[in-house]
């Protein structure tokens, strides 16, 4: 066979490729067979490739508004000791509360919380204690999960409850300010100056656990049903309420390895446990770093002929660690690292963190000239199967390119699963702070699975 019909059965075969990205129709074990005369020129084959990890802890974790307030300890012999304290801030009504002459008292403050999160036991009995801040928060600063404000060393509310499927609205009583806040609302004028005014009194709220290694409950602030109440009686016997309006918050997670396999572990830093499992928790900052040398061997060892790619999947499956109200992410997606393992940052005009891209994104690339490295328009999104228990990404293209040296290898050397992580705007980059969501898998389950084509 000479030099131009190899030419062209290879690229018949790329293009079938191509194709297959777009109408995943055809059987991957048979593609483009039909097309080839000849077939004892031709080789399909399916390989299992095993995939080692490292787990990295990141830092920088960002839990500024992140949609789940929350609070609680949590604690198992896998993931260690895991607490959570939340930081709130409230604002005063947004108009002039009108308080008649007639008032006799104030009765009662209460915060409502609708949970909207669980994280181990939702049914036990959990503990909270609220402490007034010693400072304020900035509205306008990002706060970390490594980061705290001071509080009050007493306690204003120390409150024991339950929480079930059919009752998930918790209210806390802070009657011990009742008083201090209703002379307060008395004088408030809603403008800027009493706004700061106000603010400087009521600084804000932290609330923590009393259970210990129990539970992690979140709090959904947004809900209609999250507010927080004062309720004070009239001459009349009649009952008002002034509704006050909670504002930013951020959670501090400190998570303690100390006698798990991850003791020892240091920020940003590869660490490789005993065990050899992998381990991924969203909040904590636990995320693996997938190794690809096992694949580069592959394509290096194999000398009998060139390699089409017709389908490759990247398997994470056989997921440990779950259990009732503790699930893996939803989604994950698969960022490179430089040698610090930071972002690689990739674009020009809008810059992105730098992904894995799905089979189409590397389309475009080709057809237009593009550096398909420097491109983020689409990242692969692994979707938690509930059924199956496990994530099967398609990344067919992305091997193909590290086949064909459209990718140094340098560049993707480092490649971290991350949940929840990326949605091509950066207004709208939803990082690993939002949740606690978690997986332990053991050696040989994190793979790839591919079916290729080689031409002899």
């Amino acid at each position: 066979m000479n030099w131009l019909t190899e030419r062209i059965k290879y690229m018949v075969i790329t293009g079938l490729v191509f194709l297959s990205a777009l109408f995943s129709c055809e059987d991957p074990s048979t593609l483009g067979i039909g097309l080839i005369d000849d077939n004892d020129d031709v080789d399909v084959l399916y390989a299992e490739i095993p995939l080692q990890t490292k787990i990295v802890k990141l830092d920088s974790i960002e839990t500024s508004n992140r949609g789940i307030m929350m609070t609680g300890d949590y604690f198992d012999t896998d993931f260690g000791d895991l607490k959570v304290q939340s930081y709130l801030r409230v604002l005063p009504p947004s108009s002039t509360p009108q308080i008649p002459g007639t008032v006799v008292e104030a009765d009662s403050v209460k915060m409502d919380f609708r949970i909207s999160y669980f994280f181990g036991e939702g049914t036990v009995e959990h503990q909270l204690s609220i402490h007034q801040l010693s400072e304020q928060l900035d509205p306008e600063e990002v706060y970390y999960s490594f980061d705290s404000t001071p509080t009050e060393p007493t306690s204003i509310s120390d409150t024991t409850f339950m929480v079930s499927d059919s009752d998930t609205l918790v209210s806390l009583n802070l009657n011990s300010i009742k008083d201090e806040l209703f002379e307060a609302l008395k004088v408030y004028q809603a403008d800027s100056a009493g706004s700061a005014d106000f603010l400087e009194k009521f600084k804000g709220y932290s609330f923590i656990s009393g259970a210990p290694g129990s539970a992690i409950l979140g709090f959904n602030n947004a809900h209609s049903e999250s507010t927080m109440s004062l309720y004070y009686t009239t001459s009349d016997t009649s009952v008002n309420t002034i509704s006050l309006r909670y504002s930013s918050y951020y959670n501090q997670i400190v998570a303690d390895y100390t006698g798990t396999e991850l003791e020892g572990i240091e920020l940003l830093t590869d660490f490789e446990p005993i065990s050899g499992r992998t381990y991924l928790q969203a909040g904590a900052g636990l995320v693996p770093r997938i190794d690809f040398q096992a694949y580069y061997d592959f394509i290096d060892n194999d000398t009998a002929g060139t390699i089409v790619i017709n389908k490759a999947e990247l398997v994470m499956d056989e997921l440990q660690g779950l259990d009732g109200s503790i699930l893996p992410p939803s989604q994950i997606s698969f960022y490179f690292a430089d040698e610090n393992n930071q972002e690689i940052i990739v674009g020009e005009e809008i810059q992105f963190p730098g992904t894995i891209q799905q089979d189409q994104v590397y389309i475009t690339a080709v057809r237009n000239n593009f550096d398909p490295f420097n491109t983020s328009i689409r990242s692969v999104r692994a979707q938690y199967d509930t059924t199956d228990i496990q994530y099967k990404p398609e990344i067919t293209l992305f091997l193909q390119f590290i086949h064909d040296e459209a990718f140094q290898r340098d560049d993707i050397d480092r490649v971290l699963s991350m949940p929840y992580s990326f949605v091509e705007a950066p207004t709208s980059v939803r990082d690993i702070g939002r949740n606690l969501d978690r997986f332990l898998t053991d050696p040989g389950n994190v793979r790839l699975e591919i079916f290729y084509t080689r031409l002899k």
